[in-house]
């Protein structure tokens, strides 16, 4: 059985129930704009390679390698810091940081210049998750988490398609204009323009956290009770699994979602239909959303307080290095070495999708076993 909240109300009323998703909002609204500034890359690579003469490697390298490098490199010493220091502080900078940067990248004449801004864009990230995965901890009873940090997980996820919806249609109606002119600058490129019409919203988002509330740590020292993992599910599968007695119902499901994702990722690719691509497209998102969205349920509850930022950290730390170093790598490199086509990237993508959705299924099969060893050691 899941331990009493019944002192609840004393412990967080320094806080109202709104202000508490008000904080939850703006980091769902944080989070989305660092995806948009992360993967508007994609829709301008036309452009850049253009003006810039750059290759499918150097692009994957400028949209994997150039974030991800000091993204992961900053991302451990920006959890230790998150668990000693002001989050809000962190996260407030951080959005600032990385938006300065992706108006930076409007400013780049040369790959160069364009991949030290995309680092900087990866220095400003590092700091928003541990940061925001940490505040919630303590914002909400730990019998009421899985809600508010499953919408922030989501609130990334869906912070990809958002990003591609604004994105694209900056950059088309950019596009159209072909060159624009700005007051003090001049004539700058279309691709310039749609760095700073997605970075310059990100400095009123990181002031914005001047209103926030450091909320007292919650948890320290000691492991909360991991039973608690019954009343916390993401979503309708989970939470009607939770409810009847798995504590490991967010794995399971989670387990469940990425299993569905196999073979739409590995089939999207190759289809020459618009509309059967689209179906598949959106079941592999939504499996592989849904797992990601899952993941950062279980931290808060078997991790003390002053080490969830630096775990979260590293947890970023992997699946950054194979989700955005190694993976746009391995398309492109397959894609220029070994099919020697522009036009085989389709199955560059299906071969990278098949090998590794079937490894991230496995990956959580071990997970649950480990994390019902430690439930049997807290029991």
């Amino acid at each position: 059985m899941a331990k009493s909240t019944h002192n609840d109300g004393a412990e967080f009323s320094w806080r109202s129930e709104a202000y508490a998703w008000f904080v939850v909002g703006l980091l769902v609204l944080s989070f989305t704009f660092a995806m948009i500034d992360r993967m508007i890359l994609t829709l301008l690579v036309e452009p850049l390679k253009a003006d810039f003469g750059l290759t499918d490697t150097q692009i994957s390298l400028l949209h994997g390698l150039a974030f991800t490098l000091l993204y992961v490199i900053v991302g451990i010493p920006m959890g230790w810091l998150v668990d000693r220091f002001s989050r809000r502080t962190i996260a407030g900078v951080s959005v600032a940081v990385w938006s300065l940067m992706t108006v930076f990248c409007g400013f780049s004449g040369n790959f160069v210049q364009l991949f030290l801004s995309r680092m900087g864009v990866g220095i400003g990230e590092a700091g928003i998750s541990p940061a925001a995965n940490s505040l919630i901890a303590d914002y909400f009873p730990s019998s009421r988490l899985s809600l508010p940090i499953t919408l922030y997980s989501v609130g990334g996820a869906g912070g990809v398609g958002l990003a591609l919806i604004f994105s694209g249609t900056v950059v088309d109606y950019l596009g159209q204009l072909g060159q624009v002119t700005l007051p003090l600058m001049g004539e700058i490129h279309a691709w310039q323009a749609s760095f700073f019409v997605a970075g310059l919203p990100g400095l009123l988002i990181g002031a914005a956290y001047l209103l926030v509330k450091e909320p007292p740590r919650r948890g320290r020292k000691a492991v909360e009770d991991a039973t608690d993992l019954t009343v916390i599910g993401s979503g309708m599968i989970s939470d009607w699994l939770a409810r009847r007695g798995r504590s490991d119902s967010h794995i399971v499901t989670a387990i469940a979602c990425t299993v569905l994702a196999i073979l739409p990722a590995a089939i999207a690719p190759l289809s020459s239909n618009l509309a059967l691509t689209v179906i598949l497209a959106g079941i592999s998102v939504l499996g592989l959303s849904s797992a990601i969205a899952l993941a950062p349920v279980a931290l808060p509850a078997a991790i003390p307080n002053e080490m969830r930022g630096q775990v979260y950290a590293l947890y970023l730390l992997v699946v950054s290095i194979l989700g955005y170093a190694v993976g746009p790598v391995l398309v492109a490199l397959l894609t220029d070495e070994v099919f020697q086509d522009d036009m085989k990237i389709g199955w560059s993508m299906a071969i990278v999708a098949a090998a590794a959705t079937p490894v991230a299924a496995g990956l959580w099969v071990l997970s649950r076993r480990q994390f019902l060893k430690f439930n049997r050691m807290q029991a």
